[in-house]
């Protein structure tokens, strides 16, 4: 077997694997009622407003971004 092919099946294999968390991820959040998507996004947006910079609550910011990518993603299927 060559490199390439080598590199192909391993990119294959990784793009298979992010096929099945980005599945597992929108299943679950299939799975909120409203009121429980109403209660992760303001709880998402209060961590954002309360953490004053990056340096002190990188988590809080990566968190709400992260968030508001997945909504984006989501809005952009349909």
């Amino acid at each position: 077997m060559t490199n390439e092919n080598k590199i192909i099946e391993m990119l294959t294999k990784m793009q298979a694997d992010i096929d099945t968390l980005t599945s597992k991820a929108n299943s679950q959040n299939e799975n909120e009622t409203p009121e429980e998507k109403n209660l992760r996004q303001l709880k998402a947006f209060r961590s954002f407003v309360n953490s004053t910079t990056d340096a002190e609550e990188p988590e809080a910011t990566a968190k709400f971004f992260k968030f508001m990518d997945a909504e984006e993603a989501r809005k952009a299927a349909f």
